[in-house]
């Protein structure tokens, strides 16, 4: 005796098929419309504040790469007992965002290009260079501020170094002495 012909149907079908459309089914040209429709209006929704939080990822990269620079330019001035000077791209400039460069008397230790930091990024200051000593001190006190050239809304990095050769890291509100 054969239990299982009575249980199964001779043409199953699924659930989510409807009975007039047959193994036919999918979205219909109306419902991938709608689709995407909803999905450009929350990515025209989300866009602006992506570009925000990319400028100021950007501005915190490039003040932390300051930073990392200027402990460099301490610590090999330290290690190598020899003044070691890092500066901006011309001689007296205030500015910068170009080609920095860290070097000994005699030799270049580290030279960033413009490449070297993050798009749209200005790094000003009131000296053109700062030199460390052998024993660690700065020959001028500086105060840094690392900002996005075309957004506003973007909260400048401020790095300060002082006579002593403390470099602070980079905070979002200016210090004392800036």
């Amino acid at each position: 005796m054969d239990l299982s012909s009575g249980l199964t149907r001779p043409n199953p079908r699924r659930s989510w098929q409807c009975p007039d459309k047959g193994v036919n089914g999918g979205f219909t040209l109306i419902e991938l419309i709608v689709t995407v429709v909803i999905v450009g209006i929350f990515a025209a929704i989300a866009v602006p504040s992506f570009v925000s939080l990319i400028h100021r990822s950007n501005v915190r990269a490039g003040a932390d790469e300051l930073y990392n620079l200027l402990q460099y330019s301490r610590a090999e001035a330290v290690t190598r007992s020899t003044p070691v000077t890092i500066a901006a791209p011309g001689s007296s400039s205030a500015n910068w965002a170009g080609d920095l460069s860290v070097k000994t008397t005699q030799q270049t230790l580290r030279q960033i290009g413009a490449s070297g930091l993050q798009s749209g990024i200005t790094i000003t200051t009131a000296v053109g260079s700062i030199a460390f000593s052998p024993t660690g001190t700065s020959s001028a006190t500086a105060c840094f501020q690392v900002s996005y050239a075309n957004d506003s809304s973007v909260i400048p990095q401020f790095i300060s170094v002082q006579s002593s050769g403390r470099i602070a890291p980079p905070v979002s509100t200016r210090p004392g002495g800036c």
